[in-house]
């Protein structure tokens, strides 16, 4: 387990060029950690709405991170996490969810559903890339 956590964070830490382990990990994994920790990263009680601005900092955060990852190996789980939270925030991003204030995930509404779904979905990724990088406390 230590050595799992020690090589996916100096992968990371290698890929995107940080520094030093100490500092660097407070760069890279400190807006991974925040994110995740954030009321709408881990509660389900907000609409869309609410977790726009959420959304667009995953959104960033993974964007820069796929970039800094390209043409690095990087361990498995990691590889396979990131498309799909990219993907669930695409999806957000464009069925314009910043303008869904319902959170109500069986809505008949078809956008609002499509809304809470993907979500739920950013919320579950960026939980899985926060344990599959183990990113410290």
């Amino acid at each position: 387990m230590i050595k799992r956590t020690l090589l996916v964070i100096s992968l990371l830490l290698t890929a995107t060029g940080c520094g030093e382990a100490p500092a660097a990990c407070d760069r890279q994994c400190g807006e991974i950690r925040t994110l995740f920790t954030a009321p709408c990263g881990s509660q389900h009680s907000f609409t869309p709405a609410d977790c726009a601005a959420w959304v667009g900092d995953v959104s960033t955060m993974t964007r820069r991170l796929d970039r800094s990852l390209q043409g690095k190996q990087v361990q498995e789980d990691v590889s396979e996490v990131l498309p799909r939270l990219m993907t669930a925030v695409g999806d957000f991003e464009a069925h314009r969810c910043a303008e869904v204030r319902v959170d109500n995930v069986s809505s008949t509404d078809a956008r609002q559903s499509k809304c809470n779904e993907a979500l739920i979905a950013t919320r579950g990724d960026l939980g899985s890339l926060y344990f599959s990088a183990e990113v410290p406390d």
